[in-house]
């Protein structure tokens, strides 16, 4: 549906009055208003039936009846006085106020209003709205995880932002989407990695949908912090607004939304969520769960991940809400021009709106520090757009491939590899296993001198990292030239090392894992980070798999 197509060019009390939510025929179309002459002819005919009852009363009753249609009268006389004069700022901008037989208004005004968590000031989604509506390209980036990819939603059947977007083309084919979505991972791997997944400099709103693998601690807020900062502080200032679904699987309820809620608040930034109707309805009423979440891969249950029908609810969610904030960018238009009471007081301005605040949500204020430009860098293997090179290495480190997966490996102890990058703050990716352990290959005994060789190759190895600046480790060569040493074990001088072991005996499934190293470089300057495989082991191998590396 085509909402605020234009401004109307007459005066808030013009008698051209155009319907803020206006219509175009198809299942969420709105009629407009009855006209006020159309009351005014049911309030004359209730007269006359009632004049002619009056005929039949006593005197005493036909007194009080007589006040009572007096009464009446003046009460319709002024309901549309009311209607006639009211201007269009004054209609109502929610498409089930106005139309509430409209398809998508069968969830009910109650869940509607829970769907949206936080609204904020709509600033930056209103501007990207009128520039949709006027007709310019824009562009969706959607940064999310598993239920972005589209996990227990069944072939043929559509993700959230499938649906979301085919009811949004059909009245805007100017709008382009992209999808960024990479499993199991939070808001920790996107504060790094959204620019190597999307062309974010011309992504024009990001939709955030990261709530089910965001751990409900103080991590995961800094970790936000950084996100929403990285994404609003892009030259193109976008409007950004976060997806909130909810998991039943995990020992609470408060995971993900806590920072979220928290978070949204302090960058202004809406929040959508299915979470606060279905949250409840699953608690008093367990069975609906059954239609709620989605199947997993083996035909059983999943409580991680929610069904194709919550996808659509939260489609439609989405759509109810911008279509209220299309109205309301034209309800804000039209008020331009209306006289209002002069704002006085330390409030804040409407000229400040879509600013980033300049300290993070976990500083001081009474000691702050300097305002923190968030450049996020994050190379890979398995990011085509953003591939990792490395600045140097050494030729036991190669680029390997195995099942779909790519790392730069080496099993040498003592080889090392570098990187350059820019930023305060540095991590690594690298792919950790539980083994195999020596003594164990597979889970079968091993007996020989060889086959213990061969575990060993395998078993996940330990590396140690340290930060240098660009071009130190070629003065280091050059001061140790002439020296025994190997090239590439220039003495270490005094430097802060980080131990990256890949050995992760807990862990249930082999897999990336993320590993922060250094904090509190200097920033806007570029680093090198240089690791080197140990012959140190708590598997008995020394193989060593970095997969990318990422910076704030």
């Amino acid at each position: 549906m085509s909402v605020l197509l234009h401004i109307q060019e007459e005066s808030p009390t013009s008698s051209a009055q155009v319907p803020l939510l206006g219509h175009s025929g198809d299942r969420s179309s709105l009629p407009r208003r009855k006209r006020p002459a159309y009351f005014v002819r049911i309030a004359l005919f209730s007269s006359v039936v009632i004049i002619v009852a009056l005929a039949f009363l006593q005197p005493d009753q036909r007194s009080k009846a007589y006040s009572r249609l007096s009464a009446l009268q003046k009460s319709t006389a002024a309901s549309s006085s009311l209607a006639a004069a009211a201007p269009p700022y004054a209609q109502s901008c929610e498409l089930c106020h106005v139309d509430p037989t409209n398809a998508l208004c069968q969830y009910g005004e109650h869940n509607i209003r829970l769907s949206r968590a936080f609204e904020g000031s709509g600033y930056r989604l209103q501007r990207f709205l009128r520039k949709m509506v006027a007709g310019e390209e824009v562009q969706v980036g959607v940064l999310g995880a598993s239920i972005t990819q589209g996990h227990s939603v069944l072939p043929g059947e559509q993700t959230w932002q499938e649906a979301w977007f085919a009811d949004l083309q059909k009245d805007y084919p100017n709008v382009k989407m992209h999808v960024g979505a990479v499993g199991a991972t939070d808001s920790q791997f996107f504060s790094y990695c959204f620019s190597a997944l999307l062309p974010v400099k011309d992504i024009d709103l990001f939709l955030v949908e990261l709530d089910i693998n965001n751990d409900p601690g103080l991590k995961t807020l800094k970790d936000d912090d950084a996100l929403m900062r990285g994404l609003l502080q892009l030259p193109q200032e976008p409007a950004v607004v976060r997806i909130s679904f909810f998991a039943t699987i995990f020992p609470e309820q408060g995971r993900g939304t806590l920072s979220t809620l928290t978070t949204s608040q302090f960058f202004d930034i809406p929040v959508i969520s299915i979470r606060n109707f279905l949250l409840p309805q699953v608690i008093k009423y367990r069975d609906s769960a059954e239609v709620i979440f989605g199947l997993d891969q083996w035909g059983n249950r999943d409580y991680r991940h929610v069904s194709a029908l919550s996808h659509r609810a939260m489609a439609d969610m989405l759509t109810l809400f911008f279509k209220k904030e299309t109205c309301e960018a034209k309800r804000k238009e039209l008020l331009r021009s209306v006289r209002k009471a002069p704002m006085t007081g330390p409030w804040w301005k409407e000229d400040d709106l879509g600013s980033v605040p300049e300290i993070t949500l976990y500083e001081s204020w009474m000691k702050p520090l300097p305002p923190r430009l968030v450049s996020p860098l994050c190379h890979s293997t398995v990011i085509p757009r953003s591939p990792l090179i490395p600045a140097s290495h050494s030729d036991a480190f190669q680029l390997s491939e195995w099942n779909g997966k790519s790392a730069w490996i080496s099993s040498e102890p003592g080889s090392q590899i570098r990187l350059r990058f820019t930023g305060s703050k540095v991590g690594v990716f690298v792919y950790s296993m539980a083994g195999p352990v020596t003594g164990h290959a597979a889970g079968k005994k091993v007996q020989s001198d060889k086959e213990k060789e061969e575990a060993a190759k395998e078993a996940p190895g330990m590396a140690y990292c340290w930060v240098e600046e660009p071009g130190q480790y070629e003065r280091e060569l050059k001061e140790e030239k002439g020296r025994s040493s190997p090239k590439d074990r220039v003495k270490a001088k005094e430097r802060v090392e980080y131990a990256v072991n890949t050995h992760e005996p807990s862990k249930p499934a082999s897999g990336t894992a993320f590993v922060e190293l250094a904090d509190g470089l200097p920033a806007g300057k570029d680093h090198i980070l240089a690791c080197e495989v140990s012959n140190q082991t708590t598997s008995g191998g020394h193989k060593w798999r970095l997969q990318a590396i990422a910076s704030l």
